[in-house]
């Protein structure tokens, strides 16, 4: 079974539905662009559970020790199996979030508990062997009507994948390729451990360039600049969701106050206020309020209702344009490709469109090489 996990794509919408097939709740995965003090700005950081890394895999020695994951009370799990670097780096980061912060779903909790008392190795292999995490993984296979067979000889770049968490205020690297977790550090005071794990990102990151310009571009001591940052984040559909109905609730609430007063007020929102969150102003402290504050509190609360519909309205075609892609990566478009190579030839335009599109292959991958060079520099 080791065997027969496929290659899946670094993508935020692959990964999404990856862990929601699997059965974990509330995370999405957001694409970091930038290695700058702005790199988390627009997220929030006590929802970010932890971060997914993967950069060009040399082979090199790596010198730094490591320490005992269940000394230090860490998931950690070997890569025991070709191709399962990325879900492993997911599993891992994921299997490190305290439980009332994010719900792992069924299959991962028992998955949990079964592998407390494993090794790495043995964690490693009860992975390889979980049929749920196996068929979702797999369920990412790129589709094709044909099988290519490679040459034995014949070397290809190799990914690798890696996770950063915070455990008792001190960061550290998942690497299954390693023995155990590597410990980057401690949190500074009043900072938040994000800056850590990116100050050391970005330091690896740096480490590549230098060798490369080092190189002089040679093609056997190049290393080149591709590397991929990503975020563990909660759904932020649903945060948006949750923050536009409870602003609904404490605007009908202090609405309500106001026609009690015998101000002449629209209720707006129909939402029973029996399922209202505890958390949210009394009728009785509402009441307390000045009617032009309890106005000003309606004010703001519809302001931040229609700022929220903005996130959601984002985040829905977010979630459409992600099903989209993977129903595309889920499909075998060779038929199609086909099909339409031979209408291009019959009227004597497939060498002009062939010359078309690498012209815009080439120009796309120039726009990489420099977007990720302008994000090392940061």
């Amino acid at each position: 079974m080791g065997d027969d996990w496929c290659t899946i794509e670094s993508d935020p919408g692959v990964f999404t539905q990856l862990c929601q097939e699997i059965g974990v709740k509330g995370v999405q995965f957001e694409e970091i662009y930038s290695l700058g003090p702005e790199a988390f700005a627009s997220l929030d950081l006590d929802k970010l559970y932890g971060l997914v890394f993967l950069f060009k895999w040399k082979g090199e020695a790596d010198p730094r020790p490591t320490v005992d994951a269940s000394d230090h009370g860490i998931f950690f799990a070997q890569q025991v199996i070709h191709n399962a670097c990325a879900t492993q780096a997911i599993l891992s980061t994921l299997m490190n979030v305290p439980s009332d912060k994010l719900d792992l779903g069924p299959h991962l909790k028992e998955f949990k508990e079964f592998t407390v008392g494993l090794d790495p190795q043995m964690k490693g292999l009860a992975v390889s062997n979980s049929e749920p995490i196996r068929k979702a993984h797999n369920s990412f296979r790129q589709q094709t009507s044909f099988e290519i067979v490679h040459d034995k000889n014949e070397k290809g770049d190799a990914f690798h994948f890696i996770g950063y968490i915070c455990h008792e205020n001190k960061v550290y690297e998942l690497d299954g390729l390693k023995a155990g977790p590597v410990l980057i550090g401690a949190v500074p005071d009043g900072a938040h451990w994000t800056e850590t794990a990116r100050e050391e990102i970005r330091k690896r990151i740096e480490t590549y360039t230098q060798k490369a310009a080092a190189s002089g571009g040679s093609e056997e001591g190049s290393v080149e600049l591709r590397f991929n940052l990503m975020a563990i984040v909660a759904n932020q559909l649903h945060d948006a969701e949750q923050q536009i109905l409870r602003a609904r609730y404490l605007r009908q609430r202090a609405n309500i106050s106001l026609v009690s007063r015998g101000e002449d007020v629209e209720l707006v929102d129909e939402v029973d206020d029996d399922d209202a969150p505890a958390d949210i102003p009394s009728f009785e402290d509402l009441s307390a309020k000045d009617v032009a504050d309890a106005k000003a509190l309606v004010a703001e609360q519809t302001c931040k209702i229609e700022e929220l519909s903005k996130v959601l309205e984002v985040e829905k075609k977010k979630r459409d344009k992600w099903t989209r892609e993977n129903n595309l990566r889920r499909a075998d478009l060779v038929p199609l490709a086909l099909c339409a190579m031979r209408h291009l030839a019959r009227v004597g335009a497939l060498m002009p469109a062939f010359e078309k599109g690498k012209e815009v292959h080439l120009k796309r991958v120039e726009e990489k090489k420099a977007a990720a060079a302008a994000a090392a520099a940061s």
